[in-house]
């Protein structure tokens, strides 16, 4: 049956998941904070942050990402969509699920880039942890059905030392770069009764000159979307880039996609206050096919009391 015309079959389950949903709201929210889950329809609510390998506190420089969570716990809803970089492995991603599922309204499921990424190399004080990275999608396994995925390579320059030649896929390297090997995933809301996909993407760093082929990634993150199909698209993670970078967040909006940052603070450019790491806006969260935003925001570290990341997080209500 194709995705298009099995959705009056769907249409059915979308009533019943909305009322089911609606009324377990009650108990699942006096038990998590304040936050209650989003039984709404016009709308859902995406996170996305680069959470460098949850480290625990003893090795995490000050940056402790139970904060994030504390935070979550304490706004209106809890995330229908979360897509996270620099998740070790499936292990990590599982016991992440597995902590939303309990602290926050909403059972929580996960697809991973790729399940036991290879050693960076590091020499850390984390282990395994660091030397493991890979991308996942993280998603409200109580609203949505998990239907497709998605995975490619983000590319760098051919000689990515000199930073030289043609765009193409980071890997082999002297170290593991599964750090940027991305997924996209095509979800069925049962409540909207529409197909959604999104896409959790980590392009190469500068050491390997990634942000020259910064155009190149964001083309292949769209075709990987189209692959995928869905009414409503999105693409969010570390593009190590930004805006000006090589054309592609031009590249973007002309694929489609909005910027909701850009969007609120009025240009491409932002203030500090939108920036992401350090000085820069590299973070994103992009939509195709939506009706605008709300709820958009940097997740400051005055939000949530302190450092979780070394970058922060975007979030917006994503409008159908």
């Amino acid at each position: 049956m194709s995705i298009r015309n099995n959705r009056l079959v769907r249409g059915a389950v979308a009533v019943l998941t909305t009322a089911l949903t609606t009324a377990a709201v009650g108990l699942t929210g006096a038990t998590a904070a304040q936050a209650a889950v989003n039984t709404s329809p016009s709308h859902l609510v995406v996170y996305n942050n680069n959470i460098e390998n949850w480290l625990p506190s003893s090795c995490a420089d000050g940056h402790i990402w139970d904060r994030l969570i504390t935070y979550l716990k304490g706004r209106p809803l809890s995330p229908d969509i979360f897509t996270v970089q620099q998740v070790s492995n499936q292990t990590q991603l599982n016991t992440l699920t597995k902590r939303l599922s309990d602290e926050l309204p909403g059972t929580y499921a996960g697809q991973i880039a790729i399940a036991n990424p290879g050693s960076m190399g590091y020499t850390s004080t984390c282990g395994k942890m660091k030397n493991q990275q890979t991308n996942a999608v993280i998603y409200r396994s109580d609203r949505f059905t998990y239907e497709a995925a998605t995975r490619w390579r983000s590319d760098a320059p051919a000689n990515y030392d000199a930073g030289t030649g043609g765009c193409q896929n980071l890997e082999p390297t002297r170290s593991s770069q599964d750090r940027v090997h991305n997924i996209g995933i095509r979800l069925h809301d049962n409540v909207a009764n529409q197909d959604v996909s999104v896409a959790s993407i980590h392009w190469p760093t500068n050491t390997w000159h990634g942000p020259k082929c910064a155009d190149e990634n964001i083309k292949e993150a769209d075709e990987a979307m189209g692959r995928l199909g869905g009414d409503l698209k999105i693409v969010a993670g570390d593009a190590n880039a930004e805006p000006d970078d090589a054309g592609w967040w031009n590249d973007g909006k002309s694929y489609g996609y909005r910027d909701p940052i850009a969007e609120k603070c009025g240009s491409r450019n932002c203030s500090s206050a939108y920036d992401t790491l350090n000085s820069r806006r590299i973070d994103f969260l992009l939509v195709k096919s939506g009706n605008g935003f709300s709820n958009v925001a940097t997740v400051t570290e005055s939000m949530t009391g302190g450092a979780y990341s070394d970058h922060r997080a975007v979030t917006a209500y994503v409008k159908y």
